[in-house]
């Protein structure tokens, strides 16, 4: 929610409340996956790598992700990896060699499911003694970090015969086993990002599980993150306080998710008591939720577990019910992490459990409706992208309302769960009564946010709501709109905020055409209920919550000048491609071959990728000149998020005259040669690759004619084209003019 003003601002922001970054990148929004800890302590003769790719096939089908532990050589032999000697190039360990490794981590990429690395960059141990890391080079760079890069305050320092450590003091808790890295150095924070780019980009791992977090602070995890750009992050703040895992989380510039151990205590003391009304917190204050990081605000970066590695060999393991305890958790929002043991032990049981959870659709931000809460009884409904579901931990007998035991579709010693599968948000039987909301409102910018004049749907039918025309204006010194739909109206926030919400899956998330919607149920934090943005305009607008998605569509006149017709005087004069293929030079970007109506062609363009890439970046912009001033004074088409990667089609956002130049997002392709059409009546880019040529077998010194047309296609017989050369094992292309 962009602008609220005066007591609306004060009834809407909560303190505590959670906001994500359009750009945020350490968890995906509505995530189903379920991810497995595939290891444990000592366990490299059971799931060493090529163990684990032995059961690809099996562990695939129901998990997205593996964790395994740190792959670098370690100083220790055995060891478990969290004593790393190694970054870049040494990874041959007791848990095999780094050809299995890399074996292991393609297999299951393969099939659907990524590794998560376990980095250890809090601290690092020396080659052959306290402070002699070793040099290693990759990507065409020695890494290196000396005794300045090791914190003034490590207990090296006060060791005798070794080397002391000159960098700055600790930015967290100290960690005595190995030397703690000062993280405000740069080259040690240079050497970082690398770590975990290369972990990336040249081991192949889909994301990170970053080890002893509290031993520095959150923003480094943000820089190494906003830089190696993983899809997937998850600290381990070990810590049972909400408040202490939040700021953790604050700190990252949620940039990362964090183990959810308030989940892990409150199931501890919960089942230990004997009390399952601890299972549940009152989220504020007043609505009963799941406890944990999943109770409201930080679900979609809670990463929920119920043992792991370190907390099954020390006084925090989990004693109780492990199948009710693994119910719990897989049946509640957040990403849940299954336990080596608990999977080996129960595997039939929570192989069922996720299979459910996964024809429900239960996501990390699922609605949680709390039925039931008493020392015998916990009761909760929880609304998947597919269906709900009902879970009862306990042994009290009761049965949910609207559920028969036909419904049921997994039980055992406390547990129960009862599915129905259909359409989110009701049901899919057509008829709206008690299905979805009699009727859904806009607010935003188009009414000053105020809640007693939102904006209802024309017409409503089936969970499909439609806006025929709105008029969506700019904020007070922005340009953007920006919106969501609620329930209800009233005199007051209180009354909005006490019934169902629908908004973008982050907050301020760019729409120009469609985007999913989450839901945000009764009284959950007003600054919680995100908001999408989008350029200005006159919309027609509909809201599908069968299918949970939004769509927008301009109406009248168009973004880029107006009108449907082939006038280009709607549209502007010209438009230039501008990115690595003119170095980022506003002087020479390259116009259009052609434009009309709002559309602009490139026939032929060469796009080469940007330097330590492969892949290259480009935006329109609508005017040439000698510097950025002259360029950032009007109007830029980019992409509808940072780097946005596009491969055939994507929208085109536009960025007015005089935004901050580097909100103006490119577009991320594969290096290459295309053809590129920007729309800018649909407001969408087209690109297809013309650099390829097909394969021809002939005899050295052969001349074998293949001509293609000016739009890349093939053609016979043409006056002019492209052919292919064979001379000495080499194929040469040459244009035909």
């Amino acid at each position: 929610m962009k602008l609220l003003k005066g007591v609306m601002l004060a009834a809407a922001m909560t303190a505590g409340a959670a906001s994500f970054s359009a750009d945020a990148i350490g968890w995906p929004a509505n995530y189903e996956g379920v991810m497995l800890q595939g290891f444990y302590w000592d366990s490299w003769n059971v799931t060493g790598w090529s163990k684990l790719e032995a059961q690809a096939d099996e562990l695939s089908q129901s998990f997205k992700l593996i964790w395994v532990p740190n792959s670098a050589k370690p100083a220790s032999n055995p060891g478990n990896g969290y004593d790393p000697v190694y970054w870049f190039t040494n990874h041959n360990t007791c848990w095999g060699t780094e050809a299995e490794l890399r074996s292991m981590i393609a297999t299951f990429k393969a099939k659907g499911t990524g590794i998560i690395e376990d980095v250890v960059i809090n601290h690092r141990s020396g080659a052959t003694n306290w402070t002699d890391f070793p040099a290693e080079t990759w990507n065409g760079v020695t890494w290196k970090i000396g005794l300045d890069g090791i914190c003034r305050t490590d207990e090296v320092n006060s060791q005798p015969g070794q080397n002391h450590g000159t960098g700055a003091a600790d930015t967290g808790e100290d960690f005595n086993g190995s030397r703690d890295l000062d993280h405000t150095n740069a080259n040690v924070q240079n050497n970082c990002k690398n770590y975990c780019k290369f972990l990336l980009e040249d081991m192949g791992y889909a994301g990170f599980r970053y080890d002893m977090v509290k031993g520095y602070g959150g923003q480094y995890t943000k820089i190494y993150n906003q830089y190696s750009k993983p899809t997937f992050s998850v600290g381990e703040y070990w810590d049972g306080n909400y408040d202490a895992v939040a700021s953790w989380i604050e700190a990252t510039g949620k940039e990362s998710a964090a183990f959810d151990f308030p989940f892990k205590y409150a199931v501890n003391e919960a089942f230990a008591s004997g009390d399952l009304r601890k299972l549940v917190w009152k989220a504020n204050g007043t609505n009963n939720q799941p406890a944990g990081m999943i109770h409201f605000g930080y679900s979609q970066l809670a990463v929920t577990f119920v043992d792991n590695h370190d907390t099954y060999r020390d006084g925090s393991k989990f004693t109780g019910n492990v199948l009710a305890a693994n119910a719990f958790m897989l049946c509640s929002p957040g990403t849940p992490c299954v336990f080596w043991p608990h999977w080996s032990q129960y595997k039939s049981q929570i192989k069922q459990m996720i299979a459910i959870r996964n024809a429900v659709g239960v996501h990390n931000n699922s609605k949680v409706t709390v039925l039931q809460s008493a020392s015998n009884c916990y009761m909760a409904e929880v609304v998947g992208s597919k269906g709900t579901l009902v879970v009862k931990i306990g042994s009290a007998m009761v049965s949910p309302s609207g559920y028969s035991d036909s419904d049921i579709k997994a039980a055992g010693n406390d547990y129960c769960i009862w599915t129905k599968t259909g359409v989110q948000g009701g049901g899919d039987d057509g008829d709206d009564t008690g299905d979805y909301p009699s009727n859904l409102y806009i607010i935003g910018n188009l009414n000053d946010w105020n809640p007693a004049t939102s904006v209802a749907a024309d017409t409503a039918k089936d969970g499909v709501y439609t806006w025929n025309k709105v008029e969506m204006p700019a904020a007070a010194k922005d340009t953007y709109t920006y919106f969501s739909l609620v329930t209800s109206k009233g005199s007051t926030w209180d009354v909005v905020n006490g019934t169902d919400r629908y908004g973008a899956a982050t907050t301020d998330a760019v729409i120009s055409s469609t985007a999913p919607i989450t839901l945000f149920p009764a009284n959950v934090s007003a600054s919680s209920a995100y908001s999408w943005k989008a350029a200005p305009g006159e919309y027609k607008i509909v809201a599908d919550l069968k299918e949970m998605k939004l769509t927008i569509t301009k109406v009248g006149d168009v973004i880029g000048g107006g009108g449907d017709d082939e006038d280009d005087s709607n549209y502007p004069s010209q438009l230039y491609i501008i990115g690595n293929l003119n170095d980022w030079t506003p002087s020479t970007s390259v116009a259009s071959d052609e434009h009309k109506g709002g559309v602009y062609t490139w026939n032929n363009v060469e796009m080469p990728a940007a330097e330590k890439s492969t892949d290259t970046y480009f935006s329109f912009v609508t005017s040439k000149g000698a510097t950025w001033d002259v360029v950032n004074g009007t109007d830029r088409y980019g992409a509808a998020t940072k780097d946005a990667a596009i491969s055939s089609t994507a929208p085109i956002q536009l960025f007015k005259a005089n935004v901050n130049a580097s909100s103006a997002y490119s577009w991320k392709a594969a290096s290459g040669t295309y053809k590129v059409v920007a729309d800018l009546k649909n407001m969408q880019v087209t690109i297809s690759n013309t650099s390829g040529v097909d394969s021809v077998e002939a005899a050295d010194g052969d001349v074998v004619p293949v001509y293609y047309n000016m739009q890349g296609m093939r053609v016979d017989n043409p006056s002019a084209g492209l052919y292919i050369v064979v001379r000495g094992n080499k194929v040469t292309k040459e244009i035909v003019r």
